[in-house]
């Protein structure tokens, strides 16, 4: 009899735990990126421009910088409203929005939201995560265009190997494409697709199979394209 009641609480307890990640897996995560420099919406503004973020009613960010991320955020999947306004620190999410937009999430999904400047505009750019799973030995490296630009490239130049390789890959304004590399450390430069002036460039690891997402922010017109970097380990 106790063996039968050990195995029926053992059962119990192992469809709880199934149960409880059928849940989580109906869920949608929710990534906030700032792509947005301070010059790119006044000159007199700080460069870091905090802003604060109301989500269907919710203030779940407050004081992003530029060049940051938020996140995960896990929500149901559906619909949000998404007002972006400049920080206020005193009363946050009380200021009027900069970007009033939406994102819808899909059960399972992991999505990518970027304040961006798009047309001269602020403007709300979102970008599904691939997350599917990466063979050992490789990183997937994602190259997200949300700067104000006409297509970027970005090259990828191995470091610290003896016969150092170079990857490149280019994405449409608006776009993300992804490459599989071998792990290891980067320079990553980013031209216009077509021209040779550096817009942005550093220096990158890029783990065993892990995805990183390579966000272009700001404006080429004013010389203000940065990048944001965001990575996700044990993508298996």
């Amino acid at each position: 009899m106790k063996l039968r009641t050990r195995g029926v609480l053992q059962l119990a307890a192992l469809l709880l735990v199934l149960g409880a990640f059928s849940f989580a897996s109906d869920d949608a995560y929710l990534y906030i990126v700032h792509g947005i420099p301070g010059r790119d919406i006044a000159d007199n503004l700080n460069p870091g421009l905090p802003i604060d973020i109301l989500v269907s009613g919710d203030c779940l960010v407050r004081g992003l910088t530029f060049g940051n991320t938020s996140g995960p955020l896990s929500f149901s999947a559906g619909t949000y409203a998404v007002q972006i306004s400049l920080a206020n620190s005193l009363a946050p999410c009380t200021n009027a929005a900069l970007i009033d937009s939406q994102v819808t999430l899909a059960a399972g999904a992991s999505v990518s939201a970027v304040a961006a400047i798009s047309g001269g505009q602020p403007a709300l750019l979102d970008f599904t995560d691939n997350l599917s799973a990466v063979a050992p030995g490789n990183a997937r490296f994602v190259f997200v265009n949300c700067a104000d630009a006409p297509a970027l490239q970005a090259a990828l130049t191995q470091l610290y190997v003896k016969d150092p390789k170079t990857f490149t890959i280019k994405a449409s304004p608006g776009a993300q494409q992804a490459v599989s590399v071998p792990a290891g450390t980067y320079l990553v430069q980013v031209v216009a697709a077509g021209g040779t002036t550096v817009l942005a460039s550093e220096q990158i690891d890029l783990a065993d199979q892990s995805a990183t997402f390579t966000y272009a922010g700001g404006e080429a017109a004013n010389n203000s394209v940065g990048l944001i970097n965001r990575a996700v380990r044990d993508v298996f």
